[in-house]
């Protein structure tokens, strides 16, 4: 993440928002995630196999590309709230190696919670997560 605010209090001020989405996906990563995750569909890991079934390379879990979304929230949000709730459609690819980019943008917020829209997009302007929220909570 780059720059940009940090919330200091809870709920944040009105004109706080989160910064913009901005990573790239590569290879390296994807397969540390398979890893991590045990989660080693061939789809995401082996480029032949990924495109004997139409997809254009290897491409990112969704819960890696959602994940991603959310932690740059998580950061914005300093250490004072935590996330009760994430939602979320998987609504297009990300191909390996691609920057996912969006701008989260606070939708409702109120003393017990702050709803955040997550948005992410592809290199190609695809939405790759649809119908995204995040919702945070104060600790304590």
């Amino acid at each position: 993440m780059s720059g940009g605010s940090f919330v200091r209090q809870f709920p944040p001020p009105g004109d706080e928002g989160p910064p913009p989405l901005h990573q790239r996906l590569s290879q390296e990563r994807i397969n540390a995630y398979a890893e991590a995750s045990g989660d080693h569909n061939p789809i995401h890991l082996n480029p032949e196999f990924a495109r004997s079934v139409g997809l254009p390379s290897t491409i990112a879990h969704g819960l890696l590309t959602l994940g991603v979304a959310c932690a740059a929230v998580e950061q914005w949000s300093w250490a004072g709230a935590w996330a009760s709730r994430v939602s979320c459609r998987f609504s297009a690819p990300l191909p390996s190696g691609q920057v996912v980019s969006g701008q989260p943008r606070v939708v409702r917020s109120d003393q017990d919670s702050v709803v955040v829209e997550l948005e992410a997009l592809s290199e190609a302007g695809e939405r790759v997560l649809s119908k995204s929220e995040m919702e945070l909570r104060p600790l304590g």
